[in-house]
């Protein structure tokens, strides 16, 4: 009686056991996570190598000024003296002014019109006993020209020359000698070249400053000739360069 009892005990007290604790595996779920589920990890990016030429990104363009350009520029002229039978012509230094009309045919290469005012004063030195020397007296110049302008852009800075031929109109005033006496010349006028070199820069994309180192040089023909021959014909001239003149100016230079 007392085995099965026990017996029973035991079968009831599993049947309980059995029916409050969960089956092997099991676990409860957890709570939700308030953020989300987690972001997966990155994946790994392999870059394929390109096996065309390497890319580079162009220059800019150069800034697009106008074709034609207005300039005016005043500085410094010195002369050089010049010589006759009797004595030296002695031109002094003086301030010269004047402007250019440039126009570009294309990109680097224009038409210049120059225009310079040189008022000097200039005064005769004899060094022939009975010749006297003079008074300084007023000696103006106007140089008329027209030639070619080349250039050539780096950024800002713009290295430019300059070349043309055209006419000076010397005009004298009347000349006082030592020895009391006076001689008024007539205005005249000579051929005539310039050449020239400078540079720009250039403040905004259409004004700029110019300076410039320019010669300035008439041309004297004193003679001339014209023969006719079997071989042909053929002209011959006679002449010289009397003085020269250079000047060192500073502008402003304007494009549109």
């Amino acid at each position: 009686m007392t085995r099965w009892g026990l017996l029973g005990t035991l079968l009831l007290t599993g049947v309980g056991w059995a029916q409050g604790t969960p089956p092997p595996g099991y676990l409860p779920s957890p709570p939700p996570d308030p953020y989300g589920p987690p972001a997966p990890p990155p994946q790994p990016v392999y870059v394929q190598p390109s096996s065309g030429p390497p890319a580079y990104t162009p220059p800019p363009p150069p800034p697009s000024r106008g074709a034609i350009e207005l300039g005016g520029f005043v500085g410094w002229t010195v002369s050089t003296d010049a010589s006759t039978f009797n004595g030296n012509v002695i031109i002094d230094g003086a301030v010269d002014y004047g402007g250019t009309i440039d126009y570009f045919i294309r990109p680097g290469y224009a038409v210049e019109l120059l225009y310079a005012y040189v008022p000097t004063q200039a005064r005769f030195s004899s060094f022939v006993p009975g010749v006297p020397s003079s008074d300084s007296a007023g000696f103006g110049l106007h140089w008329i020209q027209i030639g070619g302008h080349v250039s050539r852009p780096y950024g800002r800075i713009e290295p430019f020359g300059a070349l043309t031929a055209g006419m000076v109109i010397i005009h004298p005033s009347a000349v006082r000698f030592q020895d009391g006496s006076t001689y008024s010349a007539d205005d005249t006028v000579r051929f005539a070249f310039t050449a020239g070199l400078g540079f720009k820069v250039w403040i905004t994309e259409n004004v700029g400053l110019r300076f410039e180192a320019r010669a300035l040089v008439p041309v004297f023909f004193s003679g001339g000739g014209f023969w006719v021959g079997t071989g042909g014909a053929s002209v011959g001239l006679s002449g010289g360069i009397p003085f020269a003149q250079f000047d060192f100016t500073g502008g402003i230079s304007v494009r549109f």
